[in-house]
């Protein structure tokens, strides 16, 4: 019974989060450059210190989440969470938004660790793809709507009335936080001890540096992209906002969540390190010709498809890191792979203004693609695990 109810409130959690951040998401940089007058190198910055705040964070979220369990700094993070949208709204200029990042970026920082454990918690091994399958599937589906609502509202009103409907998701979401129970398995580390824990087939830390390597690279990847997206699609096509967030709904939100249920059905069946290995080669190219686009449908085209590609592998790529990494670990293997996710972003967010205003507004999608392509190569040394599955 309380697996259940974790399970729906979980999956609620991550639904209205997602909808809340993907709100205001697409339009956040049009609304630090048009409205506040940042250049796209200032832009670049701002993301950039909100991401390495959530970096700073997340190991040691993870480490005290494994040691003192999840529910209380997970509700105090997704409180915090809160009130930088509202706080936006008094901003006059690019600086004044700073301090709010910062406090956007902590509060990411002490809850995202935990959402990704609690999945594992809950689930036993032979349903651990299809449990990441589920959340991200909640998470997708707001991400989906998010942009389209938010979209329309911009549109009919202005940019500040999405930072107050931010703000009223994230208060439901903090109140869903207070109903989910605790689902630290308190009795992992000692089982660890007598030897209960099945051996992994990869060193602890092999494990946490290789998925730190493909973190880092699929996160510059994705800075790189997805800070200049709104502006590229604007100042290249003169697209409405409306469109802006139709671009995120159709080209992410859409296309993430159109795979995530095959993508745990194949987690299940082939093995997780050549989904892993697949999807990162033949996505790449996509988020280059992101830059080559001729028109709105072919932006639309290539968006969707380099997310529906990369994406597939999120169900196999979240179960495989935890198989590989010790139940007394997964909070801290989950702040890990954040905080080097987030070094990633951080790095992909300052250079794709850089690379703007020095050379062109297509060079950060080129150079997103030649890091995605690269994150082949550390997955190329990850330890399949499918085959030695137990159930614990």
């Amino acid at each position: 019974m309380a697996y259940g109810r974790n399970t729906l409130l979980l999956c609620a959690i991550f639904l209205m989060s997602s909808l809340a951040t993907s709100l205001i998401g697409p339009f956040l940089s049009l609304y630090i450059k048009e409205g506040l007058g940042a250049t796209l190198t200032e832009l670049g910055i701002v993301f950039a210190i909100s991401e390495v705040v959530t970096a700073v964070l997340l190991i040691p979220s993870g480490i005290f989440s494994d040691k003192h369990g999840r529910k209380r700094l997970h509700i105090l993070g997704t409180l915090l969470s809160a009130f930088p949208p509202l706080l936006y709204t008094f901003a006059l200029s690019w600086f004044d938004i700073v301090p709010w990042v910062i406090l956007s970026g902590a509060a990411l920082g002490l809850y995202m660790p935990i959402r990704w454990s609690i999945p594992a918690d809950i689930s036993v091994t032979r349903n651990l793809a299809m449990a990441y399958t589920w959340t991200n599937l909640a998470m997708l589906t707001g991400s989906t709507v998010g942009p389209l609502l938010g979209g329309l509202i911009a549109d009919v009103y202005d940019i500040k009335t999405l930072f107050y409907v931010c703000f009223a998701f994230s208060i439901m979401t903090f109140c869903l936080t207070l109903a989910l129970q605790e689902t630290r398995k308190r009795y992992s580390i000692d089982t660890r001890s007598i030897g209960e824990e099945p051996q992994k087939p990869m060193p602890f830390f092999s494990v946490a540096a290789l998925f730190s390597l493909i973190n880092i690279l699929q996160g510059l990847g994705v800075g790189l992209f997805f800070t200049p997206l709104s502006v590229f699609a604007v100042e290249r096509f003169s697209v409405s906002k409306a469109f802006v967030g139709l671009l995120s709904a159709v080209g992410f939100g859409l296309a993430s969540v159109a795979v995530q249920i095959p993508g745990g059905k194949l987690a299940g069946v082939y093995d997780r390190k050549k989904i892993l290995l697949v999807t990162f080669l033949v996505s790449a190219p996509f988020f280059g010709l992101l830059a080559l686009s001729r028109n709105i449908i072919e932006l639309v085209v290539f968006m969707f498809l380099s997310n529906a590609i990369l994406n597939l592998c999120w169900p196999a790529f979240q179960a495989l890191m935890m198989e590989l990494t010790p139940s007394a670990k997964w909070g801290l293997m989950n702040g890990i792979s954040g905080t080097t996710f987030w070094v990633g972003m951080m790095a992909g967010s300052a250079a794709s203004g850089i690379l703007w205003d020095s050379f062109s507004m297509f060079v950060p999608f080129y150079v997103s693609a030649v890091a995605f392509f690269s994150a082949v190569v550390p997955a190329l040394f990850l330890k399949e695990t499918r085959a030695k599955k137990l159930d614990i």
